[in-house]
């Protein structure tokens, strides 16, 4: 998946749903995973410091991230008509997940599939964990593996050197501006 194309889907979500507007932002620019999309909770969330929290999922590390600019505004706005509730994603309605009223993963992924296709993204590409593989991979370019661990909040420097593949030709020119 590309950046525009992460873009178009929160494009399209802007114009149908203020609440898939701001889990398709928050996916892209944190990195979110379904389940931790699902189970961020409002008081996770501090529009005073600009800041969001991040319980990580799958035995990755939590982190208190930086709102990115346009974010607080979009979340004061879904703040102002969403349901009361400790969840910032709550279900219309109750569900079997563990906490009554939480979006579950696999609602959190039709609506991924949603956009995506609405976006022409490749269908294996439809996913959240696509946006997390797109920042991964976008963020290698610009930034040094260690910061991308940071950003992705991966325990493990593995997960994170999959992201840091480099063409012969790539090392190359590097090598080459390095010796000039």
């Amino acid at each position: 998946m590309s950046i525009d194309q992460m873009n178009r889907m929160i494009a399209l979500a802007s114009k149908r749903s203020l609440r898939d507007q701001v889990l398709l932002t928050l996916a892209s620019r944190h990195g979110l995973r379904a389940s931790e999309l699902a189970g961020l909770r409002t008081s996770d969330i501090n529009l005073k410091d600009q800041r969001i929290l991040v319980r990580s999922k799958k035995g990755s590390n939590t982190a208190s991230e930086a709102l990115l600019p346009g974010e607080a505004e979009l979340l004061k706005r879904w703040f102002a008509v969403k349901p009361e509730h400790a969840l910032v994603f709550p279900s219309a309605k109750a569900n079997d997940s563990r906490e009554p009223g939480e979006l579950t993963t696999k609602q959190i992924y039709r609506i991924f599939r949603r956009y995506a296709e609405l976006a022409g993204v490749p269908d294996v590409s439809r996913s959240p964990h696509a946006f997390r593989h797109t920042l991964g991979q976008h963020a290698s370019r610009i930034m040094d593996i260690k910061a991308v661990q940071v950003m992705l909040r991966h325990k493990n420097i593995q997960s994170t050197a999959q992201y840091f593949t480099r063409s012969q030709a790539e090392v190359d020119t590097a090598k080459a501006t390095l010796f000039a």
